[in-house]
């Protein structure tokens, strides 16, 4: 029966899209053990740090009172010191270990929602912005900010038992000024949230603006635009610099005054150790507060606002962090991928699209509805139909370049996977075509590394591409510069030929071809079949007598040929 594919549907239900705080959050698994252990060795040294102070203070007067063996204290203190040393050594490794991971993890799933076609709107530079300065915030978040967070909260609990066992007017002083740091991170939070999203903003401007202006060096020579771009692009470094001075200027104020609070109750409580000590005031535990027990309590001070001290430091990761996290989450919510391994395949590809549909963000229309079909392992299927009915999008969500909203697309009977994950397992040729800088032969190469000089002469030959003017060695830049539009598009289809993928994805391979070089390139096609699966989508009556299948996108209900059904 006919597939109308443009019938109105109801939107396919989702799930509701995590918020960037949630997301953020969640990033946490994908390092949970690194980050375990990061706490553990970062809270050991809350314990040391009190255990420390006290031999110190234990020391020191033993010395003051003359005590002839001290061999004990000392030889525990520097077990102190090797133990606080060691796990700050664990801290920083597990510290590099967890952002990298978490970052790594962050990265690729942007890549893989960016070819899934998710973040259409961006440019290279938000694209490249995202993967590699978004992504890394987020790991440096949960390695930093996150950890310490949680390190602050027990430290300060367990500095305040400890101060309150010995001395409660101490343990007053600490719990009154403790919290004046997380109020006053509190009153500037925002503000740095300001601050980080416009410095982002920025970055993000600037690298596309640059990438854009790379990519048109050769035309700006040749108008001789060189200086005025140079100085257009210096006035956009000038203001992501002075966005960025900006937010080191909120952190470097923020942790100087953080450090005057500290100072200031690190202040009190030696005045009134000193003054319990001069017996100049009466009142806390008397008699009982000696000149140990005094010292133990002044070198506790700072230790108690240490890990306060962390957290402030570390609230400029949190704003990057949170403002990464702003565009990185609605980009992965629209991507809708999940990772499914695969294997490279060297067999054709049985190919089936149990009901599909899909409609393009912000569109009412659904483009593709409850399309169903199976293509053989070796055979031919070409899309046909008028521009704009959806053959370049069912390509898409055949490669994996889409997520369909309802159904699924299975190789082998299996979930298509990613493309990253299956650039073994299908070769692409579409109207748009992306090179690397190199020559003709680096290009084609890409597809099959081992290739010799005489296939790459063959498979150009078959595409026509045979009168290259420097053969092999023809440079071509990023956009196929170097090749007419025409020679581009065959030395893409070149190279997917070349490929030994088992799947062939290719849109309108022939188009604006003249006959007889059309019919070369369905002469290559035709020797293909059996050995691997085509899907093709073209307006061309002669490649389509290629098909074992033919699918018809349209409005119209039109009878299908073969085996493809819905």
């Amino acid at each position: 029966m006919p597939i109308d594919l443009h019938q109105d549907s109801p939107a396919a239900s989702a799930d509701p899209p995590a918020s960037p705080g949630l997301w953020l959050d969640a990033q946490r698994q994908h390092a949970k053990n690194m980050v375990r252990w990061l706490y553990l060795s970062a809270l050991a040294d809350t314990p040391l740090a009190i255990i420390q102070a006290g031999l110190l203070a234990w020391l020191a007067a033993g010395l003051l009172n003359g005590v002839p063996s001290l061999w004990l204290p000392a030889s525990l203190l520097l077990l102190t010191l090797a133990s606080r040393a060691l796990a700050g050594a664990a801290r920083a490794r597990f510290s590099a270990g967890a952002a990298a991971d978490i970052s790594q993890a962050v990265r690729g799933a942007v890549a893989e929602a960016l070819l899934r076609g998710a973040g259409g709107t961006l440019t290279a530079g938000e694209a490249s912005t995202a993967l590699l300065e978004q992504a890394g915030a987020v790991g440096r978040y949960h390695a930093g900010f996150a950890v310490q967070r949680r390190v602050a909260s027990v430290a300060t609990v367990l500095f305040l038992l400890a101060a309150f066992s010995m001395d409660w007017i101490v343990g007053v002083i600490f719990l009154c000024t403790a919290p004046l740091i997380p109020v006053f991170m509190m009153l500037v939070g925002s503000g740095a949230q300001r601050a980080a999203d416009r410095q982002l903003e920025s970055l993000r401007f600037l690298g596309g603006y640059f990438l854009d202006r790379l990519r048109g060096v050769l035309t700006l020579r040749a108008f001789a635009r060189e200086a005025a771009e140079q100085r257009a692009v210096d006035t956009v470094n000038a203001e992501y610099r002075k966005r960025t001075m900006k937010v080191l200027r909120i952190a470097f104020l923020t942790s100087a005054v953080l450090e005057l609070f500290a100072a200031l109750s690190v202040a009190l409580v030696a005045l009134y150790v000193g003054l319990h000590l001069l017996n100049l005031i009466a009142i806390g535990p008397g008699p009982r507060l000696d000149f140990a027990t005094g010292l133990w309590l002044l070198l506790l001070a700072p230790e108690f606002y240490q890990p306060l001290r962390q957290l402030a430091a570390g609230y400029h990761d949190r704003a990057a962090a949170r403002a990464a996290a702003e565009v990185l989450a609605p980009l992965l919510q629209d991507s809708g991928a999940t990772t499914v391994s695969a294997d490279v395949s060297t067999t054709a590809t049985t190919l089936t699209l149990d009901q599909v549909s899909f409609r393009y963000p912000g569109c009412e229309e659904t483009l593709l509805h409850d399309c169903s079909l199976t293509v053989t392992a070796g055979t031919c299927l070409v899309l046909r139909g008028d521009s704009g009915t959806g053959k370049s999008t069912l390509l898409k969500l055949i490669a994996g370049l889409l997520a369909p909203d309802t159904g699924e697309v299975r190789h082998n009977r299996r979930p298509a996977p990613l493309l990253a994950q299956v650039t073994g397992n299908l070769a692409w040729a579409g109207q748009h075509p992306w090179f690397i800088h190199g020559t003709v032969a680096d290009n084609l190469r890409l597809a099959a590394p081992d290739a010799d000089d005489e296939a790459l002469h063959q498979v150009l030959a078959e595409c026509g591409l045979e009168h290259l003017p420097a053969g092999l060695d023809t440079a071509l830049d990023e956009n196929g510069g170097g090749l007419s539009g025409g020679q581009g598009r065959r030395l893409a289809l070149a190279r997917a030929l070349l490929s030994p993928a088992p799947l062939l994805l290719l849109d309108e391979p022939t188009a604006e071809l003249d006959a007889p070089l059309e019919q070369r390139i369905i002469a290559a096609l035709r020797a293909r079949k059996g050995q691997r699966t085509l899907v093709i989508a073209t307006h061309s009556p002669a490649l389509a007598t290629l098909a074992d299948q033919s699918l018809w996108l349209g409005p119209s209900p039109v009878p299908m040929e073969g085996r493809a059904h819905g």
